[in-house]
């Protein structure tokens, strides 16, 4: 989002963020989603959203990979993001805890997108 403020102004990082929100409030239909800073977002898996996670991360991958590709759309209406998951454990005695494992995955998948995207530069 960085790039996109530093590059389009405000307004166009606003827009940004709420199309990132959009699209992630598609997939996850039947859970809260919020924005914890930055163009970070966590969701609160329940019910088919739950039952489905892995259905729905994949989907939520896809869809980002697909928005990111899109040449034909201006640069904030291009949307990215790496997702990571993470379900308690039984010895998890915090909440931290998962959501430590869930950065952990989000980044590597961060990573992995950079790789694959050829990206010296700063991505989400």
């Amino acid at each position: 989002m960085l790039i996109i403020n530093d590059h389009y102004g405000h307004m166009a990082g606003d827009n940004y963020l709420k199309g990132i929100s959009h699209k992630i409030c598609n997939i996850y239909k039947h859970s809260p989603v919020f924005r914890i800073g930055g163009d970070e977002f966590v969701v609160i898996l329940t019910g088919e959203d739950y039952e489905n996670r892995q259905e729905k991360l994949k989907n939520l991958r896809e869809m980002f990979d697909h928005s990111y590709h899109q040449t034909d759309v201006e640069p904030w209406q291009r949307f990215s993001a790496a997702a990571g998951m993470a379900e308690r454990a039984s010895q998890d005695e915090t909440v931290e805890l998962v959501f430590r494992r869930a950065d952990q995955y989000m980044y590597e998948e961060k990573l992995k997108f950079k790789k694959e995207n050829d990206l010296t530069m700063e991505v989400r």
